[in-house]
Order: structure tokens, then C-alpha cells, then sequence
């Protein structure tokens, strides 16, 4: 059935199976990642279809038959795993504060409401522009996902950081506390001390801050870049997107925020089961956020190293 679309199709029927809408994608990987599913008592064909088949400006993955290999028709459906537990984090966090959920302060599940709605839409908006081709927003758009993991994990260690966060009333107020807490890197050693302190080392000096940076540095010049020679750029032979780096860096990023939640606040897990239920019969998707975690965490391994000439050079090690 995944060979009747055609190249530049469009999304198949709203009940379809998920899979037509990733032809080429790897048979291992929706057989690993449906048992992962099924194991939990999940359906994923129904949480698909409303999670991700039913996002603003959706569509299915463009047949390419020059394609080499499933690399990139898989990170597309490992980038929308991300989504659907971004999209369940924005509900479940949106619940734990309405319902006063113990385990986080009030304005840690304020903030994190915020940012996971952020999350959602910028994931959506990266998600169109990987599948027609607009490198430049895709960069900056992957940048400000990194900042919004990063920011959300501070709030999860820092509780009286996010009441700084809540209190925040103007647009002057946020984007003075995102100088001072957020941006330049102040985030990432927040996090980078507290993961030390459970033996993971993420010092300035390590191969993977190298490589963030590097990767960084890259996609933020997409924000200063020259527009008279920005043009437009070329799909190689055996490229099926233009954006697979933006998009590679940002599901990377949202895996690595959901493993390093559960690794900070080993509670997490219990207190967005306890945030949801019995939310499972109202919203579907906020009653994902405990499982999916687990899923997310456990696909980790799925998520390949891109190819050579990518968003930064010299880059073949992420952790």
C-alpha cells in the first residue's frame, strides 16, 4: 500500500495506517516501536491519528525512490514520537496545575505548561518546513527548541526559579529573566552541574558540549545570515529532506529532555500519572504523558548519527 503514493502526496485518509504516511520507512523500527507501545497496553494507531495526524499543516512523508536508505523517512516518525509526548506534556503539565497535583510547585507546573505549548507549536511549525524545504526558519526554529529543553529542565531542579518565571508580567519581565537565567549558555551549566552531581559529566570541555556548541553556533546563524546569499538551496541525490540536521538536533534535544527529566526528578513519572488520572477518558493525549515517557526514553537508541557535512563539521559522537 506504501507504494501507491506518490512523490509529494499529501496525508492519506484520516483512519489509515500510520505507516502510509512514511513510505521507505524502516520495518524494524515501526515493529520496534509499536511493541514498545503494546506492552504498555497503548494503542498507537489511535494516539497517532490524534496526535499526529491531526496537526495544523499535517502531511505524509514525500516518496523519493532516490533515496539510499530509511534514515530520513525514520527520523521524521522519531520526530513525531517527540511531538506526541510534547503534546501530552503540554496537557498533563496544563492539568497539574489546574488540579494543584502534588510533586511540583504550583509555577514549576505553570512554567512548564508554557513551554510545552511553545514546544508543541515550534515542533509543528519544524515539522511543515523539514517537508517543503526552508532551511533557514528550520534552523532558528531548532534553536529555540534547544533553549525551551534546556529552560524546562531548569525548572524542574529550580523551584524557586520558576516562581522568578511565573511572576514575569510583562514582555520586558520574561525577556530580562531569559538574559540573566536562560540564554548564553546559563541554562546548560544550571543543568550541566546537577547532572554531574548523578555522574554524567557535560563540563565545557566535554566531546558533547563541543558539539552543541558547534551545532549552536550554526543554527543561530541562520538568525544573523546575509540575505543576498542566502538563496535557496538544492535537494542532493539521495536527499529526501533539506532539513533532516534542524530536524535531527531537535528530536535529539526532546528525547535528551525526557531522558534527563526522569534522570533529575526520578518522581516524575508517578507525579504525571497522578496530574492525569483519571484524565485518560477526557484527554487521550495528557494520559499519555507517563507511558510515553518510557517509550521515548527506550527509542533513544534509534535515533542515528546523521551523515558527514551536516549542520557541524567533525561531529560523529553526541554524548
Amino acid at each position: 500500500m506504501a507504494d501507491s503514493l506518490p512523490p509529494g502526496a499529501i496525508a492519506p485518509l484520516f483512519q489509515s495506517p500510520p505507516e502510509l504516511s512514511y513510505p521507505g520507512l524502516s520495518p524494524q523500527l515501526l515493529a520496534r516501536i509499536k511493541q514498545l507501545w503494546s506492552a504498555r497496553g497503548l494503542d498507537f494507531d489511535r494516539h497517532w491519528r490524534e496526535g499526529i495526524r491531526a496537526l495544523p499543516g499535517f502531511r505524509a512523508v514525500p516518496r523519493l525512490d532516490d533515496a539510499p536508505n530509511s534514515a530520513a523517512v525514520d527520523l521524521v516518525f522519531l520526530f513525531d514520537q517527540c511531538v506526541l509526548w510534547v503534546r501530552s506534556l503540554h496537557r498533563a503539565a496544563a492539568l497539574g496545575h489546574a488540579r494543584g497535583t502534588e510533586g511540583l510547585a504550583p509555577a514549576q507546573w505553570h512554567g512548564l505548561a508554557g513551554l510545552f505549548a511553545r514546544l508543541e507549536e515550534q515542533m509543528t511549525a519544524l515539522r511543515i518546513l523539514a517537508l517543503t524545504g526552508l532551511p533557514l526558519p528550520a534552523m532558528q526554529i531548532a534553536r529555540s527548541i534547544s533553549e525551551d529543553a534546556d529552560m524546562a529542565l531548569v525548572l524542574l531542579i529550580r523551584p524557586k526559579l520558576a516562581e522568578r518565571f511565573a511572576d514575569c508580567r510583562s514582555v520586558d519581565e520574561a525577556s530580562e529573566f531569559w538574559r540573566r537565567h536562560i540564554s548564553g549558555g546559563r541554562a546548560f551549566r544550571t543543568i550541566s552541574e546537577k547532572l554531574y552531581s548523578v555522574g554524567i559529566d557535560h563540563s565545557a570541555d566535554t566531546d558533547y558540549a563541543k558539539w552543541r556548541r558547534a551545532v549552536l553556533t550554526t543554527l543561530g546563524a541562520a538568525v544573523h545570515s546575509n540575505v543576498l546569499t542566502s538563496g535557496a538551496q538544492a535537494r542532493r541525490p539521495g536527499q529526501v529532506l533539506l532539513n533532516d540536521d534542524s530536524l535531527h538536533f531537535a528530536t535529539f534535544r526532546v528525547h535528551e529532555l525526557c531522558a534527563y527529566a526522569q534522570l533529575l526528578t526520578p518522581e516524575l513519572t508517578d507525579i504525571l500519572r497522578g496530574a492525569t488520572d483519571p484524565a485518560t477518558g477526557t484527554d487521550p493525549l495528557a494520559g499519555l504523558a507517563a507511558p510515553l515517557s518510557g517509550i521515548l526514553v527506550s527509542q533513544i537508541q534509534s535515533l542515528n548519527t546523521p551523515a558527514p557535512a551536516t549542520v557541524a563539521t567533525g561531529r560523529t559522537r553526541r554524548h
